[in-house]
């Protein structure tokens, strides 16, 4: 089992800033945090280092020509899941691949120049691995929300947090 770093309100809000604006110096952090630049440079290593954060930069897919997002999703041969998944996760075209459950085994998301690159990745780059038995693609028209506008809130949900909330829906509040 992976190790959870346990966050505070201040890891919280530092993640949110973060999310906003990885630029932005730990002095401008404190400021708006209310907390010392060291308090912050401290906190912000201590998520770098564990791995719980990551600063990355994103790029913006149509200002650099490429304006065809799609997900393709496969199902495999079982004793192959590895390696097709490993063949998709070399391919330039493809930014995530992900083990799946349900009808599908593999999701992997695309990224093309125009609709008209679409058909000839999926022919000539993606059938021809070994162990793919069928796949299914999505070709995403527009995102309503994509995983950089995603924000970690200040507070976790009370209805994950285990223990804190009851297991169903309070009886007699609506009857």
């Amino acid at each position: 089992m992976k190790s959870v770093t346990p966050l505070d309100e201040l890891d919280r809000a530092l993640i949110a800033a973060l999310q906003a604006n990885a630029r932005e110096s730990y002095e401008d952090l404190a400021r708006k945090l209310s907390v010392s630049a060291s308090t912050v440079r401290r906190h912000v290593e201590r998520l770098l280092t564990s791995g719980t954060l990551k600063l990355v930069a994103v790029p913006s897919w149509p200002k650099l020509g490429m304006n065809l997002v799609a997900f393709i999703a496969l199902s495999v041969e079982l004793p192959r899941l590895r390696s097709v998944a490993a063949e998709l996760a070399k391919m330039d075209e493809i930014c995530w691949v992900a083990f799946v459950t349900g009808a599908y085994d593999l999701f992997a998301q695309v990224i093309l120049p125009a609709n008209e690159d679409f058909i000839r990745f999926v022919t000539h780059r993606v059938a021809p691995i070994d162990g793919i038995r069928d796949l299914q693609t999505f070709m995403v028209p527009e995102f309503v929300k994509s995983f950089e506008e995603y924000r970690l809130p200040v507070r976790p949900n009370p209805l994950y947090l285990k223990g804190d909330v009851s297991e169903g829906p309070e009886r007699g509040a609506a009857d």
